[in-house]
């Protein structure tokens, strides 16, 4: 029997503040990595093929590490991958360029966390993945952890819900606060209503996130509470007809759930989540932030956004005019 072709990945962005060099890209192919993975085991079927990044130097070094070809525009992948990462912490503003030519090529995409500084272009990237069948996926390594799916179980057994309280670690709200809030999203389901955020600083693990959600089953609505703190681990306990707790770990193996599922996805073509799923879990950071930096940590609802944009952690690394 043919062995099943490895799906050709494209990476979109390999500089600053990524994922793909030092966690993913090992994972994905020990044997192109550095000499202390190249014994590792190989657990995926995807190769990385192609790479693109605004600092060209950093994409040739990348390209050559996993013996793939640095492209010279960032569109220039389309057609020569079956799948794209963007991953770039430090582009999320542009996002929406950087995903398009290959939105409208319909070619799947995972786009890391945060999906989106903005609800207009949160939407504008839905909008583009609808209207060409591209299906897309984003999210944190919390919500494919294997203990999230019992804690969904434990969740439907003890409805009523009347609230849950977690803990996340945390470097800075966008790039690892943003990790409790989508956690407690997977476990707990939407239909949130408002968002507050408390803190002194957004750059710092400190501070406490308040999620009111709609009620259920005619119930009354209820609320969690996600304490940002230091370390690299989270935690849930949830309260209704019953209470339970349960914590979810790091450790080496912690990002290999997410890369299954990212395979999974770009192999079957099926969205882990809705794209209204997607925007809620985009319109709860977005709240989030805006209830720290313009409400005084008072409670901001998701369909009073606007066209508010959240700010970017470090300075943009692109060019005045580059994208037009």
């Amino acid at each position: 029997m043919d062995a099943i072709p490895a799906l050709r990945l494209g990476i979109l962005t390999c500089a600053r503040y990524c994922h793909t060099p030092p966690i993913w890209g090992p994972i994905i192919q020990p044997e192109s990595a550095a000499e202390a993975s190249r014994l590792a085991t190989r657990v995926t079927r995807m190769r990385i093929t192609h790479v693109w990044d605004v600092d060209t130097a950093a994409a040739r070094q990348f390209a050559a590490q996993y013996g793939a070809c640095a492209v010279s525009h960032y569109g220039d992948m389309v057609g020569k991958v079956d799948a794209v990462i963007l991953d770039d912490f430090d582009s999320c503003l542009h996002f929406k360029h950087l995903a398009r030519p290959y939105l409208e090529a319909a070619v799947p995409m995972f786009i890391n966390r945060p999906f989106a500084l903005s609800m207009a272009d949160a939407a504008e990237l839905v909008s583009v993945a609808r209207a060409h069948n591209a299906p897309i996926m984003t999210g944190s390594s919390f919500e494919f952890a294997p203990e999230v799916e019992y804690i969904r179980q434990q969740v439907q057994a003890a409805a009523p819900i009347h609230g849950y309280v977690a803990a996340n670690s945390m470097s800075d709200y966008p790039t690892h606060g943003i990790h409790g809030l989508l956690f407690v999203y997977a476990c707990v389901g939407g239909g949130v209503r408002r968002v507050a955020y408390q803190t002194r600083d957004w750059r710092q693990p400190n501070g406490v996130v308040t999620i009111e959600h709609e009620g259920r089953d005619g119930g009354p609505p209820f609320y969690g509470v996600v304490q940002e703190i230091p370390g690299t681990w989270g935690w849930i306990r949830v309260f209704g007809a019953r209470s339970f707790e349960q914590s979810v770990g790091s450790g080496p193996y912690f990002w290999l759930p997410l890369l299954v599922e990212m395979q999974r996805f770009f192999e079957t073509r099926r969205m882990p989540q809705s794209y209204e799923a997607i925007l809620e879990k985009t319109a709860m950071f977005v709240a989030g932030f805006r209830s720290h930096l313009e409400a005084g940590g008072a409670p901001v609802d998701l369909d009073q956004l606007g066209d508010w944009r959240a700010p970017l952690l470090n300075p943009d690394p692109y060019p005045e005019g580059f994208f037009g």
